[in-house]
Parts: C-alpha cells; structure tokens; sequence
C-alpha cells in the first residue's frame, strides 16, 4: 500500500510540474507576442539627435565597433561628453556597431530584444518567489506593455536603461536562487551579476535596499523584532553596499571630469526637495493614467506651496496606511518602498546637465513596486468575488488592451526627432527645450529656414538658452552669414565666459572674416 501510495503522490507532482512548466511557457509566449505587437514598427524608426549622437552616430569610438581602443576608452573617465561611467553600455553600443554598422532599425530592435528578456526574467522571478502564476504574469505584463516604459525601449540611448535592469533582474533571480539553500558558490553569482549591472548604469545602487525588501516578502527571511534575523542579513548584503558605494564615487568622479553636475547656486537644494515630493507623486499620476507623457519636461523655476505640501502629506499618509498592513498584507509595504527607494538617485537632489522635472525612463524600475500594490492589492480587494472570477480577468484583459493601445500610440512618435519634438510640444508647456531640439533636427536634416523658425521661438521663451544660440550660429554660417554667426556667438561668449568651444568658433569666424576683408 505504501509503494503505491507513493508512486501515486510522484506521478502527481511529475504532472503538476509538467503542467506549470507548460503554463509558464503560454505566459511567456503571450508576454513576447504582446510586446511584439506594440513594438515592433521600432524597426523601422531613426536615431534622435537627442543623445543619440553622443552614444552612438557621432561617437567615433563606438562608430567604430569593437577595438581595443574603445574598450580601452569605455573603461575610462576621459573624452566623455555630458555623459557618466558606464563602459558595459559603451560596450554594447560598439557591438551593434560591429554588427549592423549604423543601421537604426537593428540598434532599436536590440533595445526591444533587450525589454522582452526583461519581462520575462520579472514574470519567471516573481513566479519563482511568490508561487503565484497569474499574479506574477500581470506584474510582468504592466510592466512589459505599459506606455511610461516606451521611452527606455524606443530610444536608442535608453540602452543603458533596459540593459541594467536586465542585470538587475538577473541578481535578483540568482538571489532567490541563493535564498533557497545559502551557499557561497550561490552567493557568488549574485555579487558578480550585480557589478555587471553598475558597470552598465549605476541605477543598481540602490538593488541591496531591495534585496532587503524580498528578505520582507516574499522570501520571508527578514523577521523584525526579537528572534528575528534583522542583523545577520543587513551583514549579507555589506558586499552589495561596498558595491554601491563604489558606484556612486566612480559616477561622481567621472562627471566632475567632464564638469556636468549642476551647482546648487543653479538649482537650490529648497527647490530640488521641493520637486521631489512632487515627482514622487507625479510619477504615480503617470502610471494610473498615462496621457501626453513626453521626451523632456522642463524643470520648474517654482513650485506652489499647495502643491509641495499636498505632494508632502499625501506621500506621508499612504506610507502610514501601507504601514498599518504590513503584517496582513506585506506585499503592498514592499511594493511602496521598492518605488520610494528606487528613485533615489534620480529623484533630482544631485543634478547634471539639462536635468528635466521628472523623465518617464527613470520609472523604468521604480513603477515595478506600483505594479506589485495594484495587482497584490487588487487580488485581495477581489478575493470576496469568487463567484465572479469574471470580473478581474475581464477588468485585467481590458486594463491590458488599453495599454497596449495607448503604448502602439506612444511608439509612433518616436519614430524620428522630427515626429518626437513636434509632439513634446503639442504637450508640455515650458516649451523652450522642445522647440530648440526641433531646431537641432531640422537643422541636422538641412531644413535650415523651418530650423530658424524654431530656434527663434524657444530664443523668445528664453534669450539666455545658449543651446539654441549655437545652432543658431552654425546655421548662419553654413548659410554664409558670417557677421551674423559673430554676433550670435559674442552674445554666446557674454552670457557664459567659460564657455571654451564658443571662444573657439568666435576666433575662427573672426579669422574668417579677416581673411576675406583682406581678399
């Protein structure tokens, strides 16, 4: 009786893991067919003169694919423009390179193969972790079709995006991996996966912190309080800090060469705490309801007391809420800390360049943890429904297709510069950024008067923006203008005097000139 009982109970398993297997493989299936479909016209897309040039159509180290001389330049602080330490990213850039050349349609096609792995690896990770098949796979699915997350995939320069959360996903699927049966050849791959991901973006900073919260729920391996085993993980995870701390002062170093981080006499530190409660609040708007998302929103000069201190109470309030659940429903804490810590280190209070309000690929991650509280969430809100199952499948399947209508939507204007500006300002409304990048494509494309018409209108917005002055001048000089590229570049040169190139492109017109008084 006992070998048969036994041999039953085996066949038993054998074929519910069969049947999971199959499952989880439908899933993924269904997860790469949705993506393709709302994606897919990315193959037909161009570069974008918004970074693009600098990663990749005007770089000539990546231009030139894989050589010892760039790889020798992606491991180094020098000859970078405006841009951090992150040689994995140059590092892929060049492969593109050595294999389709300059051909647009393929580097895109290599973010969206790089965005289909991502889904996957979150659906098979929460899978793994939480044993919830239809939970996990709509977590992947917000996640894989939501519109905030076309700018990483549909932009060239969100490389660095999409392929450190591909090494993200990896060191949490190996720590879950680990977490089953510690050891230390498990521990090991987790350790080198994640330096792998801060080589590519030191967005990963922030990874031990979540580690943390998986310890929380759902691995259930943190338990506060007396006999819990707070300590020896925080322990477990110094290597992982060290890591990040690393990160952070390799990032540092390699702005401060280039000069790219913005001073607080720029943008004060009252302004950037300010802006960040608002952020955190506007980024959750933006997931709950998608609409007129854009490449570039403009910093603001002031925020309105009432809606730092909304933003302030509202954030205070929910964390409260959340708090109080915790021991019923630890998902939703961990969600809502995995979104808070998150967006840390582009929450703006450390600042380069144009840096914009709020930008819709630094939710990339962060809205994982949203995805988490709406979809754990809405399983208990509807757990009373059993009768009805009906209802949240429906509510799921319309929720999908509205997304995936609304992200096939958003794809198209990333098409060119060109289709991608015009709409930014169709719907922002400091509209001095947009304009001028308008400008710089048409200016690339030789369209030079439709050009002028643009710069001209963000010069009106702001007569300062020396971005716009300087393409500007250079279209004035190919349009043989001389005197006229002077002035503008004087103008230049008075409002910013360490401004080296302007200097420069002054001297040489001003030679110009000469030489041909002279003449």
């Amino acid at each position: 009786m006992t070998f048969s009982y036994n041999n039953t109970r085996h066949d038993n398993i054998r074929k519910n893991t069969f049947y999971n297997i199959r499952l989880d493989l439908l899933v993924c299936l269904l997860l790469v067919l949705s993506i393709l479909m709302v994606y897919r016209q990315v193959k037909n897309h161009d570069f974008i003169n918004f970074d693009d040039n600098l990663y990749v159509t005007d770089n000539r180290y990546v231009r030139s694919g894989i050589s010892l001389d760039g790889i020798f330049w992606a491991f180094s602080f020098k000859d970078k423009e405006k841009t951090y330490w992150q040689p994995i990213t140059w590092l892929s850039h060049m492969l593109d390179c050595e294999l389709y050349g300059l051909n647009p349609g393929m580097h895109h096609s290599t973010n969206l193969i790089i965005h289909i792995a991502n889904t996957i690896l979150l659906f098979l990770t929460f899978r793994r972790m939480t044993g919830a098949i239809w939970k996990s796979a709509l977590v992947a699915a917000l996640f894989g079709l939501h519109p905030l997350n076309v700018e990483s995939v549909a932009w060239v320069s969100g490389r660095k995006n999409v392929l450190s959360t591909f090494f993200w996903l990896l060191t949490m699927a190996a720590y879950v991996r680990y977490s089953e049966r510690p050891a230390f050849n498990r521990y090991l791959p987790v350790f080198f996966l994640m330096m792998l991901g801060q080589l590519v973006k030191p967005m990963l900073v922030t990874l031990p912190f979540v580690l943390l919260l998986l310890d929380y729920w759902p691995l259930s391996r943190l338990k506060i309080g007396r006999g819990g085993r707070f300590f020896p993980l925080i322990g477990e995870k110094i290597p992982f800090f060290v890591l990040s701390a690393l990160s952070v002062y390799l990032s540092v170093i390699s702005l401060r060469t280039q000069a790219a981080i913005q001073s607080t006499d720029a943008v004060s530190i009252a302004l950037r705490i300010e802006a960040a409660l608002v952020s955190y609040v506007a980024y959750i708007a933006k997931i709950i309801w998608p609409a007129n998302l854009a490449v570039y929103y403009p910093y603001p000069d002031a925020l309105p007391f009432w809606q730092t201190a909304g933003a302030l109470m509202l954030l205070i309030s929910f964390s409260i809420f959340l708090l109080s659940r915790s021991k019923s429903l630890p998902c939703l804490i961990t969600g809502w800390l995995w979104y808070l810590g998150t967006l840390v280190p582009v929450i703006g209070l450390v600042q380069t360049g144009l840096w914009p309000a709020i930008a819709d690929r630094w939710a990339y991650v962060p809205s994982i943890g949203i995805y988490i509280i709406i979809i754990w969430g809405g399983a208990y809100l509807f757990a009373k429904w059993r009768r009805r199952k009906w209802i949240p499948a429906t509510a799921s399947i319309a929720l999908l297709s509205i997304l995936m209508t609304a992200t096939w939507l958003q794809v198209q204007y990333w098409n060119n510069g060109i289709t991608l500006f015009q709409h930014t300002i169709n719907v922002t409304k400091k509209k001095c950024f947009a304009h001028y990048a308008l400008g710089f494509e048409l200016f690339k494309r030789n369209r030079h008067d439709e050009a002028i018409k643009q710069l001209a209108k963000a010069l009106q917005i702001n007569g300062n923006f020396t971005p716009a002055l300087d393409v500007l001048g250079s279209i004035r000089f190919y349009k043989g203008e001389i005197d006229e590229a002077i002035k503008i570049y004087e103008i230049i040169s008075d409002i910013e005097p360490d401004n080296k190139q302007a200097h420069l492109t002054l001297t040489k017109l001003l030679d110009l000139r000469n030489k041909r008084n002279f003449k």
